[in-house]
């Protein structure tokens, strides 16, 4: 297997993340316990639009193997100055061997150097394997937010 290596830059490499974040939301809407409907009807050009809404700075971090990008990290950072792990998904070949870990690391690298002193993510209600590996990266629950489900028509 050849070595994986890293492109990082910008917004401009969002278009990038589309295929890999298809996968995502497939875990993500099979994984959910309440909110599966809502994740499936989900377009990658909806998580574009919140990812630039916030009006700070992204960070795109793209693992590629042999041409072929096998995971990716999407950091911000708000006008305020407040850092979140926008998205983070790994090909399934390519688990377990810490591409998770370096492409999350390599996002908070990043909000180090931009002196970012308060970090978030979220994680999908039901994607309890996630936990753990975030615990990994110092992130523990700090409040549980609910979202009220559509009304029925």
């Amino acid at each position: 297997m050849s070595k994986v290596g890293f492109d990082t830059g910008g917004e401009e490499l969002l278009g990038r993340v589309g295929p890999l974040w298809e996968k995502l939301k497939t875990h993500h809407a099979a994984h959910s316990v309440h909110f599966s409907e809502f994740l499936a009807g989900r377009t990658f050009a909806d998580r574009t639009a919140d990812i630039l809404s916030h009006g700070g700075e992204v960070r795109v971090e793209l693992a590629v193997r042999s041409g072929q990008d096998v995971g990716y990290c999407v950091c911000t950072i708000s006008p305020s100055g407040t850092g979140e792990v926008d998205s983070l998904y790994v090909e399934e070949d390519f688990r377990g061997c810490g591409l998770g870990e370096a492409l999350a690391r390599r996002g908070l690298a990043w909000m180090d150097e931009k002196k970012v002193t308060r970090r978030s993510l979220s994680v999908v209600y039901g994607n309890d394997a996630a936990l753990a590996f975030y615990h990994r990266l110092g992130f523990y629950p700090r409040n549980i937010q609910l979202d009220q489900l559509p009304a029925s028509a």
